[in-house]
């Protein structure tokens, strides 16, 4: 049954690709270091628990109750300034030269993230993302590819035990943003018609996500199997940047015996309309928790991340290095859990 459930999810996925510069974290609707350190991974994965979890199925199957606040910072901080300015519609020529005066990539971010998770149900509530991505290219013909954005987002999980071991769970998501994105070149740039190149967009999304979840709980290693179709739905607007691009997920983990601590080990397969073949498709993921330290692995063909997390009572402090082609990026994550 789930292997139909993800060739249903790949052929609904049949939508215009996305620019290159415009990462799929972007749309994914998560900041959190769940999402930045396991990827996609985190949709088959349970032992890393902060926020709301990434498969709403999983809602039903972790009873404790639990409130969660996060502050993201992303690495190139500098620039989010910046950005606040673009989409402000302060752009003159002076930004514009500063702009194309600078030859790195950046990716720049920062989150603000509540959530609250009862046994079956949980909400949460993002008030303010802000996201700066420039990619700079051909130094003969310079040319910008950038997209600043400012986001606010709330979810709805509401899930249920169905029978035997089996859980189902559906997530809400509506996303409101205020954007510029745009590629062009330094001589349209200096053509004076700013106006136009940084014109400011408000697209409104609101996603449906059902996802399913089968855990063998009573096993040695509680091996678990699921599946989601995420980023469906319907948009105000149809962009480049923001597309309504469905894509099927299918996963397993389960969690080895070892002497001390949790260990737990994943892979996903993610199919969209970009998928060529079955590396793209592939992640794997590895967490391993002992007392207050708990560490993620997790890799594809195209990028890599690690990270870690510390909690000490109701706190935690967390680092993500994440890395892919052209970019990399370092990710400070700050919590507090009730």
């Amino acid at each position: 049954m789930l292997l139909r459930l993800l060739v249903l999810f790949a052929a609904m996925s049949a939508l215009p690709a996305l620019g290159e510069t415009y990462s799929p974290v972007l749309r994914d609707g998560g900041s959190r270091f769940l999402v930045r350190s396991l990827g996609s991974v985190c949709y088959s994965m349970d032992s890393f628990r902060r926020g709301l979890p990434c498969n709403p199925a999983f809602v039903a199957k972790d009873k404790a109750p639990r409130f969660d606040a996060d502050l993201m910072l992303g690495s190139n901080m500098e620039y989010l300034r910046e950005a606040e300015e673009l989409l402000n519609g302060k752009s003159d020529e002076q930004g514009v030269a500063k702009i194309f005066s600078r030859r790195e990539m950046v990716d720049g971010e920062i989150s603000i993230e509540a959530s609250f998770q009862r046994p079956t149900w949980g909400v949460s509530i993002e008030p303010y993302r802000l996201v700066y991505v420039y990619q700079f290219e051909n130094a003969a013909l310079p040319m910008v590819d950038l997209i600043a954005s400012e986001e606010q987002s709330l979810k709805a999980q509401l899930a249920s035990f169905t029978s035997g071991n089996f859980y189902a769970g559906l997530q809400l998501r509506y996303t409101h943003i205020k954007y510029i994105g745009n590629s062009f070149s330094i001589a349209e740039a200096m053509a004076g018609d700013n106006e136009k190149l940084f014109e400011i967009h408000n697209q409104d999304i609101l996603y449906v996500e059902p996802g399913i979840l089968y855990a063998w709980e009573d096993a040695v290693w509680e091996p678990q199997i699921s599946a989601m179709l995420s980023q469906w739905g319907v948009s105000s607007k149809k962009s480049e940047q923001y597309p309504i691009r469905p894509q099927g997920l299918l996963g397993a983990s389960l969690k080895p015996t070892v002497p001390l601590g949790l260990l737990e080990v994943g892979m996903q397969v993610q199919i969209h309309n970009e998928t060529k073949n079955f590396q793209d498709a592939v992640r794997a993921a590895i967490t391993y928790q002992l007392g207050l330290l708990q560490v993620v692995v997790s890799g594809s063909q195209y990028d890599q991340s690690a990270g870690f997390l510390a909690t000490y009572k109701s706190f935690s402090t967390g680092l993500s290095y994440w890395s892919e082609r052209q970019n990399k990026s370092v990710f400070v994550q700050f919590g507090v859990s009730l």
